[in-house]
């Protein structure tokens, strides 16, 4: 089948495996009547089956969702792994083999984030090829050739700069809040004079 009469069948079948769990109710009006009707086919179709690992294979057959059938991303996931994870890959630059080591994670979660769309699957293939240079040179102590590889990674990322350290940014890691909603600025407007306790206990 094609994805939308995957989709389609999965739909049905799932509202066919809900009707054989739901409890029994009062039907008044013609068109409850009629629907009752259907409900009690439904269940008859699937006797001689296990309901629940029906209702399981159903909910296995839907996609994720349907935003992501073709391999879209939000614009909102791009932003926050390029400030994120963009950002720490940045600052390694001219770091120790050590350093590379304990930020290895940051590769694999700035590509799957910012990258993460069909039309760049080329350039998430090369990044992914370097990260994973960069732990081998790292992993063998070889601070050098990791920084040489790095440079070539923030090229083709076009990580030019940090971004969760910029003023008023969504994701400074030194808010004392989750990263990103609301924006900084509306949560600086409501502080107002006390805004500097979204970074700092204490005023300095």
């Amino acid at each position: 089948f094609g994805s939308l009469q995957t989709a389609m069948l999965a739909t049905a079948v799932i509202a066919t495996a809900a009707a054989a769990f739901a409890p029994a109710t009062l039907h008044v009006t013609p068109g409850a009547v009629t629907a009752a009707s259907h409900s009690r086919n439904a269940v008859q179709m699937i006797e001689g089956f296990n309901r629940r690992e029906l209702l399981g294979a159903a909910l296995a057959m839907v996609p994720a969702s349907a935003a992501f059938a073709d391999g879209a991303n939000s614009r909102e996931t791009v932003n926050r792994a390029r400030a994120i994870y963009g950002s720490r890959i940045f600052r390694l630059q001219g770091k120790s083999a050590a350093d590379f080591l304990e930020e290895k994670n940051a590769f694999t979660l700035f590509i799957s984030g910012a990258f993460r769309s069909a039309d760049v699957k080329p350039t998430a293939k090369a990044l992914t090829k370097l990260a994973s240079d960069i732990t081998k040179a790292a992993e063998k102590g070889d601070g050098a050739t990791a920084n040489s590889k790095l440079k070539d990674f923030l090229t083709i990322a076009k990580i030019e700069k940090e971004l969760d350290t910029v003023d008023g940014g969504n994701f400074n890691p030194k808010q004392r809040r989750n990263a990103g909603a609301p924006p900084t600025a509306e949560v600086e407007a409501q502080m107002g004079s006390l805004k500097y306790a979204l970074y700092d206990a204490a005023k300095k």
